[in-house]
């Protein structure tokens, strides 16, 4: 059975008054180079551990315990590839 490809996925832990720690799930569709948040804790944390061991837990149930979080459908691997620069591009 051919399987999608991983979802690049990461966890943060953000500090945006002293003290109160929120997870951030962020994931990126290109290449890792801009990340967007998919899930962030509603609640804050009074340490850095406890936010971080509640988003690992958010991550882990995102995707089958064996294979991990998955993408939705396969990438076409017969498509042109997108290009970034180049003549039509960057004009």
């Amino acid at each position: 059975m051919q399987q999608t490809p991983l979802r690049h996925l990461a966890l943060s832990v953000d500090e945006p008054e002293p003290g109160l720690y929120h997870w951030m799930i962020l994931e990126s569709e290109d290449a890792m180079k801009t990340w967007f948040v998919v899930e962030a804790s509603d609640d804050a944390y009074d340490t850095f551990s406890e936010a971080w061991e509640d988003g690992a837990s958010t991550l882990r149930g995102m995707g089958d315990g064996q294979y991990g979080p998955r993408a939705e459908t396969a990438e076409d691997e017969s498509a042109d590839p997108v290009l970034e620069t180049g003549p039509g591009v960057d004009d």
